[in-house]
């Protein structure tokens, strides 16, 4: 048992040492490089080998160990380089001993002097030695190998590099490193340019201290952006060293086989390539310098067709073979008679018309047909199909990683990739922050670029904002973090005959809401009395109901159901009591027995009230056809019967009567206004003793109690009865306007 214990904790401890050391990414690589590991898979002990593509060289250290603690040993990526200086033009400050500058170039070391491998200067004040590059690149590293030490009676030389555009006699070009120190015989010195520098010269100079001699057996200039010749097309009768690049084209030179100018021609565009059908004085330099190499100067055999003829329309313009016009040229004797024309080793490499059907050298001149590998960032990973010319590579960082510059480069048709390659940034962000009442996990356990962290809140709390929160490439969160709110119910539902009571002063999550009956003795209670608060705002149960026990048919006893918790109910305090009216059934019928009275006794008397309207009016025409005074005598004869019922209505009679008589004798008016009084007075009076008047004159007095002419005097009488009926209504309306100012009367 005790051998089992063990065997089960040396794997656990294995298992946590393993989780715990951390493997290593990509460890990056230059371009033209290749990387190979072994073991296969990236691992603590793998090691990395770099190796270069052809025409480059290795610099730097060409095995890296992948380290337990996740990091490459040794630091820092080699270069895979090519020395664009040897073979190219360099000038000193003079010569001494035959050392010429060329010795510097020529692809030959050596680690003692010697003026055959070495250039030399004369003893001077401040010497110099400068290669001139025929184009510019961007240089990273310059090596010397020096032929003799510097510098007497002990004292330390200093060395200053350049790297420039501009003359490299006149000390204005940017420097690219200095050294102060002992200079060693056939010792090399390395000068790395940081940040890398672009130009075409590139310079030594001895400083210090003054009266010494400089001296160099070969000067290397390195950079990664150049196109070797091995990216040039191979052909199987192609002489070795025929090759050259310029500005990303190669340059075929083909001095073994003469031909016409139509056959180089032709020769040339079976291949893939074309006659040099261009021209700028960077490249008339570079041609002349590399023909001067192949050939002696003034050599007559240096005779080489250039792709360019004259123009058969115009014969003074000259037309280069792409069809473009010559716009920059190097005549040696312009205004000859041919057609054609080539590089005379004669006249400096200067051009001259020729004819046609001369049998000379020629240059082809050709594109590259692919880039090379490209540079692979350290935790990157790099996607192509193949580096031919046309073709993208997109580059991809390791997870925590972020991509700094373009993820994606094509191979241009100079041989070189566009843009630059991207950097794979390791980006971290810090600890979430803490919120009340929850927490946050982190997914896959990890703060760099793109890990996530999810928030939660605890039991009884909401979470209000994001969630989820993503390490941005600035190395922050993606926003603020959430907060935690408590969850609360609507108010408990109020029951009838019964109250509640809280156990907080809330309805948190987590509230216990206790009920109660009114009277124990009269009310019982149907249900739980106690719900409680649940965390997504919900009650656990429905409300009880309190049973009266004295009345049999409550509705709340028939169905023992709870009001619904759903509908909104008013919000009450603590120890809150809910009281409802019940009626019974007995009630309900009485309250619609009596509603049915009320409304049968009113349509009842709305029919005796329109059936009594109809029959006045079928008197009132029947008067109106009726003479003058027929009306008057039945006016008359209405009034006294009515008198002798009683007294009111024979006092009203006799001023009817009066105001007739004032009416037909208009003579009068002293009788009349004596007694008017007296007929105010008795209408008034008689009106309110009498309360049978208004029924026993309805044929004569208006709804309102109110007579108007046209009850005593018809609209159907002669012109003098009308002339009378206007002076009658006048009259009447002017004794009688103080009491009655809003009617007829």
């Amino acid at each position: 048992m005790m051998e089992r214990s063990s065997f089960l904790f040396l794997f656990l401890s294995t298992l946590m040492l393993i989780h715990s050391v951390t493997s290593c990414g990509y460890p990056g690589s230059p371009s033209h490089a290749v990387v190979t590991f072994t073991p296969d898979n990236i691992r603590p002990g793998t090691v990395a080998t770099y190796e270069c593509e052809p025409g480059f060289e290795l610099l730097g250290p060409s095995r890296r160990l992948c380290s337990s603690n996740g990091t490459w040993t040794p630091a820092g990526i080699p270069f895979c380089v090519l020395n664009v200086a040897a073979g190219k033009a360099p000038m000193q400050s003079s010569v001494a001993l035959g050392g010429v500058p060329e010795r510097a170039v020529d692809g030959s070391t050596s680690n003692f002097f010697t003026s055959e491998t070495c250039s030399l200067t004369e003893v001077e004040r401040s010497p110099w030695w400068y290669v001139n590059l025929l184009e510019p690149y961007m240089v990273q590293l310059v090596r010397l190998d020096f032929g003799k030490p510097c510098c007497e009676d002990g004292k330390p030389a200093t060395i200053v590099v350049r790297v420039g555009n501009s003359r490299p006699d006149m000390g204005v070009n940017a420097v690219c490193n200095r050294f102060t120190g002992f200079i060693e015989e056939g010792r090399p010195l390395f000068l790395p340019c940081n940040p890398p520098m672009a130009g075409a010269f590139v310079s030594v100079h001895l400083e210090g201290p003054a009266g010494n001699s400089l001296s160099i057996c070969e000067a290397f200039v390195y950079t990664d952006q150049a196109l070797p010749i091995e990216r040039c097309p191979q052909f199987r009768d192609q002489e070795p060293g025929s090759s050259a690049t310029y500005n990303g084209k190669c340059y075929l030179f083909h001095d073994n086989q003469p031909l016409n100018f139509n056959e180089a021609r032709q020769f040339c565009e079976a291949r893939g390539g074309s006659l040099i059908d261009e021209t700028n004085p960077a490249l008339q330099g570079f041609v002349s310098w590399e023909l001067w190499r192949r050939h002696s100067r003034n050599d007559p055999s240096g005779q080489y067709w250039l792709g360019l003829m004259r123009d058969t329309v115009d014969r003074s313009n000259w037309k280069w073979l792409s069809g473009k016009d010559v716009t920059v040229s190097f005549w040696n004797l312009p205004g000859g008679g041919e057609n054609c024309a080539r590089y005379d080793g004669t006249k400096g490499w200067l051009w001259s018309d020729t004819n046609c059907n001369r049998k000379l050298f020629f240059i082809c001149q050709h594109r590259p047909k692919s880039c090379g590998r490209p540079e692979q960032p350290a935790n990157g990973t790099l996607i192509a199909e193949n580096f031919n010319v046309g073709n993208r590579v997109e580059y991809r960082c390791d997870a925590g990683h972020m991509a700094v510059g373009p993820t994606t480069r094509t191979c241009l048709s100079s041989g070189f990739f566009g843009e630059y390659p991207p950097v794979c940034k390791y980006v971290q962000c810090g600890m979430p922050a803490r919120i009340p009442n929850g927490g946050y996990k982190m997914v896959n356990d990890t703060r760099h670029y793109l890990s996530m962290t999810s928030y939660s809140c605890n039991e009884g709390y909401q979470l209000i904002g994001r969630g989820d929160l993503i390490c941005d490439i600035d190395g922050r969160w993606n926003g603020p973090p959430p907060r935690c709110e408590p969850v609360y119910c609507l108010e408990p539902p109020v029951i009838n005959n019964g109250g509640f009571r809280l156990s907080t002063n809330s309805t948190i999550a987590g509230t216990v809401v206790e009920y109660y009956c009114l009277s124990n003795s009269r009310y019982r209670m149907s249900g739980p009395s106690r719900i409680v608060c649940q965390s997504d705002g919900h009650y656990d149960q429905d409300p009880p109901v309190c049973i009266d026990n004295e009345i049999a048919d409550s509705s709340n006893v028939k169905n023992n159901v709870p009001p619904d918790v759903n509908e909104p109910q008013n919000t009450i305090e603590s120890d809150s009591q809910g009281f409802t009216p019940k009626l019974n059934l007995g009630g309900i019928i009485a309250l619609g027995v009596f509603g049915g009275f009320v409304f049968l006794s009113a349509i009842i008397t709305t029919f005796v009230i329109v059936l009594r309207r109809i029959r006045n009016d079928k008197r009132y025409r029947r008067r109106g056809a009726s003479s003058e005074t027929q009306t008057a005598a039945t006016f008359d004869s209405s009034s006294i019967d009515a008198g002798a019922g009683g007294t009111g209505a024979a006092g009203l009679s006799k001023s009817y009567r009066q105001a007739w008589d004032n009416l037909r004798d208009p003579e009068q008016p002293k009788r009349s206004k004596s007694h008017h009084h007296h007929h105010a007075q008795a209408s008034r009076k008689e009106t309110i003793d009498d309360p049978n008047y208004r029924t026993r004159h309805s044929e004569v007095v208006r709804e309102e109690g109110e007579m108007v002419v046209s009850d005593v005097y018809p609209k159907s009488g002669s012109k003098h009865h009308h002339g009378e009926k206007k002076r009658h209504h006048h009259h009447h309306h002017h004794k009688h306007s103080k009491r009655n100012a809003g009617g007829d009367w």
